[in-house]
């Protein structure tokens, strides 16, 4: 074969060689609205859905934006969750069910929105975060629905390409009295609710010049998981488990109420301790974790009352959201987490559990914790010494 000929057929050819194009690089940013409808707050909690998610693509995230009018404050007084507790509930179900997130309450939901850093500037009470964004009788803010993880690489989106097997939102409005410290005189406004998708496109496989591209998601089926529980506080000294375990842990708020359901900061221990399994991973002063644990990493324009952060998903720029899973904190089902504490005040602490589930097919990218000896068996052979 001549040289020439021979440098010709060991060039790299035109198309179809080379790196693979990212997933974030290959997709494009969708949204749609699916959902609106107007709600007035009464003597009844009005519940609704399910209401199905339109398939598109890879999902990211529903967007809640809330507007209202024809309110009047009157004598009334707004509660100290206004406007957040519009919602007595919101969850996302899978395909099959199974709560992605929630059931959270409307002021749970906001804290999560914080607390995840799903956008730069995450906390949407903030006008300049949200421009239109007004705390009146007649609010309007915006909230998510998260799904997606980290949005630099589309981590945590899920395929949604399936319109017989949608996921769906239900949820339920709250009343008057749960939402107003006082009714008083005080009319409600028509609260206008509407939802929106936002999505990822289905790349193709290759781009004009025949340059592959990836079609799914890093580690595809990683799907992150909102849930809560609910823990009762004495005056004293305090042992309180955290049983949200068995996946990777991305943070842990605690919203701490009184009797009344007022949130109180004394209801919380001060000092805290963080245990995981026998060590005292963390223990903090209040003024410490609202510090460290939240203001610092986040762009928050006044600290809520009563609601202490361990967030692990500060790993980018050392601010929470659009991280990487190298702090998330590991648990199995063995796992003990709790939080230790003197109280100085009888309450509830509700307990918020970000978790990840890894969902990677392929056992060597999956997110795991080595052993002590870096031993690892190979999948599919036997392990020596056992039959």
């Amino acid at each position: 074969m001549p040289a020439a000929t021979r440098q010709r057929s060991q060039a790299r050819p035109t198309g179809g060689g080379g790196p693979v194009i990212p997933f974030t690089s290959a997709a494009h940013e969708h949204t749609e609205p699916f959902f609106d409808q107007t709600f007035k707050p009464g003597a009844n909690v009005q519940n609704f859905g399910p209401i199905n998610v339109p398939s598109y693509g890879y999902l990211r995230h529903i967007y809640i934006q809330v507007t209202s009018a024809e309110g009047v404050i009157g004598t009334g007084e707004l509660g100290g969750d206004y406007p957040w507790n519009l919602f007595a509930s919101l969850s996302l179900v899978d395909t099959n069910g199974a709560p992605l997130f929630g059931p959270l309450d409307g002021y749970a939901s906001y804290i999560a929105n914080i607390v995840g850093g799903y956008g730069f500037k995450s906390d949407p009470a903030s006008t300049a975060n949200c421009p239109w964004f007004v705390g009146t009788i007649n609010a309007q803010f915006p909230l998510r629905i998260p799904v997606e993880i980290s949005h630099h690489d589309g981590l945590g989106a899920l395929a949604n390409q399936n319109s017989a097997a949608s996921y769906q939102i239900m949820g339920s409005i709250s009343t008057a009295a749960q939402m107003m410290k006082s009714v008083g005189t005080a009319v409600m406004p028509n609260f206008r609710v509407r939802m929106f998708l936002e999505a990822w496109s289905l790349p193709n496989d290759t781009d004009r010049a025949g340059r592959p591209q990836a079609q799914l998601p890093p580690a595809h089926g990683t799907t992150q998981y909102w849930s809560q529980s609910v823990r009762a506080v004495a005056v004293g000294n305090n042992t309180i488990p955290i049983t949200r375990v068995g996946n990777l842990i991305r943070a842990i708020v605690f919203i701490c109420r009184n009797a009344a359901g007022e949130r109180k900061a004394g209801v919380m221990p001060d000092p805290m301790i963080l245990g995981w399994d026998a060590r005292q991973l963390l223990m903090d002063t209040q003024k410490y974790r609202e510090h460290a644990g939240l203001s610092e990493r986040s762009n928050l324009v006044a600290y809520p009352t009563g609601v202490f952060a361990f967030p692990f998903n500060h790993s980018q720029d050392n601010s929470v959201g659009d991280d990487n899973p190298s702090l998330w904190l590991p648990t199995v089902q063995a796992t003990r987490l709790q939080i230790e504490g003197v109280a100085a005040e009888a309450g509830n602490m509700q307990q918020l559990i970000c978790d990840i589930a890894p969902g990677e097919v392929v056992p060597a990218d999956r997110y795991v914790e080595t052993s002590q000896t870096g031993f690892h068996p190979q999948v599919g052979t036997t392990t020596p010494g056992t039959q």
